[in-house]
């Protein structure tokens, strides 16, 4: 957890000390959006410049305090392919001044950067958020789209992926040099956390409810849908409660209130915190993920976890988390049941999730990252 284990690094031994990061949007609620919330103070305090440019200013907007950040489009109407050439042109005048340009978010922001570096003659890292080879195929264009990604990834000095699932994809299916891979774990906001959660909330629990909580954006591949089902036909004291919004809202509350489901769409929040902490059960059905910081905060509120049977939850919850197959609701029926009415398995979890999270490799992602940006031993 980085608020605990904070080092410096000798000066001397950093490699690059003005460094550019460019992420296409800085909407609240992502998880790509905070991290790098995290990671560039670190890299401040630690004597490396670091100046973020975001492709197109958005709603809701994360703001890093003390980083000098840019914007390249200032309405979110504006499309990023469209405006490629002034995007371009944009990035390579910020970043002719900085020694790294440093891409954090998958495909066309990659692009940009290998452009831009390869325009300056300037060194590039990429910042690996997903898997890409399960992202691609939802492309319309997914092979232009691959061969594109595979270029900027073989070209980039390193890849810094946040699981070893997604380090093991851009080797096998991109052809990176492995050498050039280095996996670096999403961190935990402790102190954030622990703050946060006692904060009130306006939902009431009665005595015998069950409160089941997922949060992510409502988009296809959170698997909304397949949650949704699993609910049909639970009873009525065994509620949902999803965080966060998104394009699908309008079509999941439709199909909620036809089928008669106990949910609640609570909409983006700020705290989310407060509400996790009040879930008996935390579920999480996505189809694929890069590392979902939320799963770690669950774990570490001593929440029992509920995961579809992804490589990425396998990588840190296997053997102490609830498994179903994604498009498998009647399996994700029978588990919710199960953990229901059954304290002692819950308690067991729960124990399990959150003695995992203290032993996690993202508590020393400090060390890490100052590593990532050090000279070779």
């Amino acid at each position: 957890i980085y608020n605990r284990i904070y080092k410096s690094i000798d000066k001397g031994s950093v490699l690059y000390s003005k460094v550019c990061f460019v992420i296409d949007v800085m909407r609240r609620g992502g998880g790509a959006q905070k991290a790098l919330s995290m990671f560039l103070p670190i890299l401040q305090d630690n004597g490396i410049e670091a100046t973020l440019i975001v492709l197109k200013k958005t709603d809701v907007l994360v703001s890093i305090p003390n980083v000098k950040t840019y914007y390249v489009l200032e309405e979110e109407s504006e499309t990023l392919m469209q405006n490629g050439f002034f995007i371009l042109d944009a990035i390579t005048k910020i970043a002719k001044d900085y020694e790294l340009i440093c891409s954090f978010m998958d495909f066309i922001t990659s692009y940009f950067v290998a452009l831009s570096s390869k325009i300056l003659n300037k060194p590039y890292y990429i910042f690996v958020r997903c898997e890409p080879s399960f992202v691609a195929p939802s492309f319309p264009q997914k092979e232009i789209n691959n061969a594109l990604y595979a270029m900027a990834l073989q070209g980039a000095e390193k890849v810094i992926c946040n699981s070893r699932s997604s380090c093991d994809d851009v080797v096998l299916n991109y052809g990176v040099i492995k050498d050039r891979v280095f996996l670096l774990y999403n961190p935990i906001d402790s102190l954030k956390i622990d703050e946060y959660k006692k904060q009130p909330t306006n939902i009431t629990k009665e005595k015998d409810d069950i409160f089941c909580v997922a949060c992510g954006r409502l988009h296809t591949q959170k698997n909304y849908i397949t949650m949704l089902k699993s609910f049909i036909g639970l009873p009525k004291n065994i509620k949902l409660f999803v965080i966060g919004d998104g394009e699908l809202r309008v079509s999941l509350e439709s199909f909620a209130k036809d089928n008669d489901i106990q949910v609640v769409f609570l909409g983006f929040l700020d705290n989310v915190y407060s509400v996790v902490a009040m879930a008996d059960i935390f579920i999480h059905a996505s189809y694929y993920e890069g590392f979902p910081n939320v799963l770690l905060e669950a774990a570490y509120l001593k929440k029992p976890l509920l995961l579809s049977n992804i490589a990425t939850h396998r990588e840190i919850f296997y053997g102490i988390a609830e498994f179903f197959e994604a498009d498998n609701p009647d399996m994700l029926r029978d588990k919710i049941n199960t953990l229901a009415y059954n304290n002692d398995l819950r308690e067991k979890l729960a124990k399990g999730a959150f003695a995992k999270i203290m032993a996690y490799e993202g508590f020393d992602c400090v060390d890490k990252l100052l590593e990532v940006f050090g000279k070779p031993s």
